[in-house]
């Protein structure tokens, strides 16, 4: 099936004329979920372009046109793994709900991180990604967000006696509300960034995930083609 896949993407790239023996795309991963299902395949297309939307996203505004390098790719191979399967786990509870609005004002939020329309939009031409493309990137990330909080929240709570006791292994006796309140913060964080951690291991744990370029410390540009 992969196989068959991958010589269409062949066969229709040499129907627009490359040279021969070039590459048309290049397979990075591949994410059967659960395991045995049919095969998704990520290329280094459409990989560069989640890391430019990623990048983007949180403020690194030099990624929307510059190289992405190795150790980044690696990095957002690995998230885009795990929210591909949270994303599934959503949708397979029925969690994975967007209204219109929602989406758009997400998508509004992208576009304000460039100083104009006219720069988000040649972002978009340069990278050649449609909005519906970014909308649908944005809403995965978005519903990922919002299961791992129905998920995560119930079990970050941090009690007094918790919080003494973080306190005390700290070495601080006594503290001012400011201070509890920001050693508070730093627990439930943490109990986040762990529960997390758990959960995607257990979806991992049901896929086979295939990951086929591991990436040197060259940057990446554009899509091969």
């Amino acid at each position: 099936m992969l196989a068959a896949l991958l010589g269409a993407a062949v066969l229709s790239g040499a129907a627009a004329g490359p040279p021969q023996g070039a590459v048309v795309e290049k397979v990075v991963a591949v994410i059967r979920n659960p395991a045995g299902s049919a095969p998704r395949i990520v290329t280094l297309t459409r990989l560069v372009e989640e890391a430019r939307i990623a990048l983007v996203g949180r403020g690194a505004l030099d990624a929307a046109s510059k190289p992405i390098d190795g150790p980044a790719l690696r990095a957002t191979l690995e998230w885009l793994v795990d929210e591909t399967l949270v994303a599934d786990e959503a949708a397979r509870l029925r969690l994975d709900e967007l209204d219109r609005d929602t989406l758009a004002a997400e998508v509004k939020r992208f576009a304000a991180r460039f100083p104009s329309e006219a720069e988000y939009r040649r972002f978009l031409e340069a990278t050649d990604l449609g909005e519906e493309e970014l909308a649908a990137s944005l809403a995965r990330g978005l519903r990922v967000r919002r299961y791992l909080e129905s998920r995560v929240g119930r079990v970050t709570r941090v009690s007094d006696a918790d919080l003494d006791r973080a306190m005390a292994e700290r070495g601080v006796a006594s503290a001012s509300p400011a201070l509890r309140e920001a050693v508070r913060g730093d627990l439930v964080e943490a109990r986040a960034r762990a529960q997390a951690r758990e959960m995607v291991a257990e979806l991992r744990s049901r896929a086979d995930v295939r990951v086929l370029e591991r990436f040197d410390a060259q940057p990446a540009g554009e899509s091969h083609g």
